[in-house]
């Protein structure tokens, strides 16, 4: 009972801040906005329909597809602290994403730069399910420095592209570095939708899966599936969400952390379809809170949504690590 009033109270001050997202920030807008006489082609109807709407369309898929994409890693390893983020196929992506707009001249948003962006990650993901194998039966924090090392690797190499690109570091590469929520038309919204949409129905309509593997892999063999290849399967799923997402955001950090924690804690979800359903409702308002706190800080100034989500989650990542 404690859990489930837990779980409204947040819910409800999410959705409070949601609407605050809608209404509120640098351009506030009025609720006579819906009145018949204003229905028309005022300021504050087009700002609502032509920016905020599809703003909110995105923040909402990215913020529930990077909180699935964290709760299925920590599944899939096995390990708490597992986060694309962290164990750096975010970055993979984003450097996948800024070479092809670079040194290809392909947009960032294009499918044949998604296609390399995919590539990096795909990279990255067998170089961690090796590091994974070799130190399973020893230490599965390894798997995590191991993912890290990657990132500071990534992330340096992304800068030093960047830096020789532009000479100095620009608004451009604030975006790639640290998250940048853009504004986009309704139809690039609904784009991104009808591509991220059918790939999270299948991460959970497969979750029997990850309930088998969330026991281990013994007892996964024994349930009659070989983990090995599921395993395969949800990170090439999990690497196609977190490419299509990518290439809009830039890299956003430490949602697939916070989130997955956070319903653990408060809804103990029995299944991996409840967590994963929960924590893509909550990511998407998680994220929608944190792009109405980077852009009501100091407006007209927008701070990168990265930088808002790493001041959140970062602290939590240090209490993980220092409990374990």
């Amino acid at each position: 009972m404690k859990r489930l009033f837990g779980g409204g109270l947040l819910l409800t001050v999410l959705f409070i801040c949601l609407g605050l997202l809608l209404f509120g920030g640098a351009q506030a807008i009025s609720f006579d906005t819906f009145t018949a006489e204003s229905m028309t082609n005022s300021a504050d109807h087009r700002i609502f329909w032509l920016l905020k709407i599809p703003r909110l369309l995105l923040v909402l898929t990215v913020g529930g597809a990077l909180a699935m994409v964290g709760g299925t890693y920590q599944i899939l390893f096995n390990n708490s602290l597992a986060d694309p983020y962290i164990l750096g196929v975010s970055s993979s992506v984003t450097l996948g994403l800024v070479v092809a707009e670079i040194f290809l001249g392909w947009p960032s948003n294009s499918i044949k730069a998604m296609g390399i962006g995919l590539g990096f990650a795909l990279i990255v993901i067998l170089l961690l399910l090796f590091c994974f194998y070799f130190h399973k039966l020893q230490n599965m924090e390894r798997v995590v420095l191991f993912g890290v090392g990657i990132n500071f690797l990534f992330s340096s190499a992304l800068f030093i592209l960047i830096s020789l690109q532009n000479h100095t570091l620009g608004s451009g590469s604030m975006r790639w570095l640290f998250g940048n929520i853009p504004w986009i038309e309704l139809k690039e919204s609904f784009a991104l939708i009808a591509i991220t949409a059918p790939i999270g129905i299948i991460i959970v309509i497969f979750g029997r899966y990850l309930d088998g593997l969330s026991l281990g892999d013994t007892v996964a063999r024994t349930l009659g599936f070989n983990p090995n290849h599921v395993r395969g399967f949800y990170l090439v799923l999990t690497s196609l969400l977190l490419t299509s997402v990518t290439c809009l955001t830039g890299s956003i950090g430490f949602i697939g952390l916070v989130v997955p924690h956070c319903v653990r804690l408060v809804f103990a979800p029995r299944s991996s379809r409840v967590l994963l359903l929960i924590s893509f409702v909550f990511g998407a308002l998680f994220l929608a809170v944190s792009d109405t706190i980077s852009r009501s800080i100091l407006p007209p100034l927008e701070f990168p949504i990265g930088m808002v989500t790493t001041l959140l989650g970062g602290p939590l990542f240090l209490y993980l690590l220092w409990k374990r």
